[in-house]
């Protein structure tokens, strides 16, 4: 192949690749990228295809008036874009963007048409990557490394002319052969420079933290949409949701046994009120939280009447996807929240909300501490509640005498608080059904429905039926929606939470303890098996590396880089370390030799210390060494270098003698290719012998190519000619 057909190749497949990314990163209309596709699709076969295929695409052209008309047409298009269609600047642009790219590439003529295809392919890639976090961008962005590092070489030495765009790219005033073709040369060398770009390129990623995930990181999505966490939710809300398998986050505990617990609870929001329908929030009032330190707030204070003896903390890191509600989830209770968050507010309740729904996916750290039973609760004694406390979490919406006798006969027998809320949990979970086919929605009274006929229900039916009977028998409890994970990914040692997960139970108020945690949902009954475990594997290796992208990659912040730097420190002082203790080994006979010399050649004032001849000696044997280094390479290049190489390079350096002689002198930066065209400008008589003696030297010197006798024989007659010719 060569090297104008290289360059055609890399340029097609370098519009190709920002094209893939910038359609996997932005969702292009299905018509503008089946247009865009096709596109490329028939210039890679007019490039690469042989017969019928690239007959057939050749014929697909249009006259540049059409090209123009195209690019008036599709600017127009851009307005109507961005005022009425898409509404927005970026997508409209993105949008005209591969337009352009089409029509670029079917008019790749002048070596200003690449230019402009490479600016259009680098903004399509930088847009691709400011749309997205998504792992697939790593390939993508090597892929186009890889190309762009072949692209802008191949074009380099295809240029002949300092004047690029007065000349064609294809060369057809040069001779055929001083283009040359890609050797395996050529190819190892770009290939290796597209490696040493991409460990550059991480250098300076893990250099610079990243201010944030992208301006335009949200795209023209929606945050996922969730139900239960607002001030309002309705009885029945979380059922639709929880058939929906994507992931709203992903929780970490580390240096915390909790996977050895099938069932984490995700805490979000609590109720209190109930209107017989529907939950409402009255304790919803926000306040925002002290700021201890630069990205720690604290939570103080207690929900309740009567302090609460605390139980183990467990400290979680919560990678939480964009969501449409503002709350920050959390394994109860939470006592302090780490993040580089603008502002925290908490409600009464305990709950712990952002100023407002982030766009973007957010990462922060959380201690909280459970409430145990303590042993106090166990024992029957009156509780006197304040009136402030008993109307939001004692109110019922209406009596009913068919729940409040339900709930009697349950308790009877009971004598503490915790004991009457056990019997109700237990009565629940072993006399009712799961299930999400319940539809109670447009029942007057759904409560009495769920307990007395249907018998079957989710997590928001149960949890009402609880909060309700135990405040009838005056125990007070609210309703808390939230997650309950039970999918542990043992790869990356973190809970993964879906929307399925969605789930809803109690809180029941005890005099010493607190607020205590109860779920009185029974098991669902689906199979707990894995049909296939090795693809369930696999989907959990894979969203492990998700994971570690999003952390070190899209949310790598000031604080990680700090520790990086601390970790390479720490690491370089003990191979510091290291080195000396092995150089004092390695040296130490010399050493010993050294200490022998006698006083009358260093008296003991001033003998060297042991560190300094011990540097005069390494640096004697790195200047060795190098001297060393330089006679070897001059006697391997003299050697790799053939007899005929020799020749040739004698006769060229001959020729750029005499052609200074005549007064075309060649410069230092001036390439072989382009003195050819110097000369032929300058002296046109000269041009036939410049040019072979200029092509064959090419061949043996870069290309490798052994010469043949006659060839050598026609260098030493342009050289002759040269001579023969008067000034120019």
């Amino acid at each position: 192949m060569t090297f104008n057909q290289a360059l055609r190749l890399t340029s097609i497949l370098l519009a190709a690749v920002s094209f893939i990314g910038l359609t996997l990163g932005s969702g292009l209309p299905a018509w503008l990228a089946m247009l865009t596709g096709g596109g490329l699709i028939v210039v890679l076969l007019r490039q690469c295809a042989a017969g019928a295929l690239k007959h057939l695409a050749s014929h697909v052209s249009f006259s540049p008036a059409g090209w123009n008309l195209l690019v008036i047409v599709g600017f127009l298009g851009f307005w109507m874009d961005m005022l009425w269609v898409s509404g927005e600047l970026l997508p409209a642009g993105i949008h005209f963007l591969m337009i352009l790219m089409v029509i670029k590439l079917f008019n790749l003529r002048l070596r200003r048409d690449y230019l402009h295809l490479y600016a259009i392919s680098l903004v399509a890639i930088l847009a691709s990557g400011s749309l997205t976090t998504d792992l697939w961008y790593l390939p993508i962005f090597l892929l186009y490394l890889v190309a762009g590092v072949w692209t802008l070489i191949l074009f380099q030495i295809t240029k002949s002319s300092e004047d690029a765009d007065a000349l064609p790219i294809t060369g057809q005033s040069l001779q055929p052969g001083l283009l040359g073709r890609v050797t395996p040369q050529l190819f190892w060398l770009a290939n290796g420079l597209a490696l040493v770009c991409f460990g550059m390129t991480l250098a300076i990623f893990f250099t610079i933290p990243r201010i944030s995930a992208g301006f335009y990181q949200k795209g023209f999505g929606e945050n996922i949409r969730t139900s239960g966490f607002s001030e309002t939710v309705n009885l029945g809300a979380i059922g639709p949701i929880k058939r929906d398998p994507s992931i709203v986050m992903r929780v970490e505990v580390p240096r915390h046994a909790l996977h050895a617990v099938d069932r984490f609870y995700v805490r979000g929001v609590s109720f209190d009120q109930y209107d017989g329908k529907s939950w409402t929030n009255r304790l919803g009032y926000r306040r925002n939280l002290s700021e201890e330190s630069p990205g720690m707030f604290i939570i103080r204070g207690h929900q309740g009447p009567a302090p609460s003896r605390l139980g183990d903390a467990i400290q979680q890191n919560i990678l939480l996807e964009p969501l449409d509600t503002s709350v920050l989830f959390a394994a109860p209770f939470v006592e302090n929240i780490r993040g580089t968050f603008p502002a925290v507010q908490s409600d009464f309740a305990g709950s712990v909300y952002l100023p407002f729904p982030s766009s973007s996916r957010i990462e922060y750290s959380v201690v909280s501490r459970s409430h145990p039973v303590l042993p106090a609760d166990l024992r029957s004694e009156p509780t006197v509640y304040p009136e402030s406390f008993t109307k939001h979490f004692l109110q019922i919406p209406y009596t009913s005498e068919r729940i409040g006798k339900l709930a009697e006969d349950m308790t009877r027998l009971q004598r503490s608080p915790y004991e009457k809320a056990h019997a109700i949990q237990t009565f629940l979970i072993r006399n009712y059904r799961y299930s999400l086919d319940a539809p109670l929605a447009g029942v007057d009274r759904p409560l009495e429905e769920f307990l007395f006929f249907r018998k079957t229900g989710y997590c928001e039916h149960y949890a009402t039926a609880m909060v309700i009977m135990l405040r009838t028998v005056g125990i007070p409890a609210r309703l808390v929606t939230g997650f309950l994970a039970t999918e542990w990914n043992e790869y990356g040692s973190y809970y993964v939470v879906r929307q399925q997960d969605a789930h809803a139970w109690v809180e029941v108020h005890l005099p010493h303890s607190g607020w205590v945690m109860m779920d009185p949902t029974p098991p669902s009954g689906e199979p707990a098996g894995d049909v296939y475990p090795a693809w369930r594997a696999l989907e959990r290796i894979l969203d492990n590396v998700k994971l570690q992208w999003s952390r070190f990659f899209v949310q790598y912040s000031a604080a990680d880089q700090l520790a990086v730097v601390r970790e390479l420190k720490a690491g370089g002082r003990s191979v510091g370390h290291k080195a000396l203790d092995s150089m004092a080994t390695l040296f130490s006979p010399i050493m010993r030799l050294l200490g022998g010399i006698p006083d009358y050649v260093f008296p003991s004032t001033r003998r060297p210390q042991g560190s300094i001849w011990g540097l005069i000696v390494v640096a004697c044997i790195i200047l060795f060494g190098l001297s060393v280094r330089r006679i070897v390479a001059r006697a391997f290049l003299d050697k790799k270098i053939p007899h005929e190489d020799h020749r040739i390079v004698d006769l060229y350096k001959q020729m750029i003698k005499r052609l200074a002689d005549k007064g075309i002198a060649k410069t230092a930066a001036t390439t072989p290719l382009e003195f050819v065209h110097i000369a032929r400008v300058r002296w046109g008589e000269a041009n036939l012998a410049v040019a072979s003696i200029t092509e064959l030297y090419c061949r043996a010197r870069f290309g490798g190519i052994p010469l043949t006798d006659e060839e050598l024989g026609t260098a030493e007659d342009g050289l002759r000619q040269l001579t023969i010719l008067g000034r120019p």
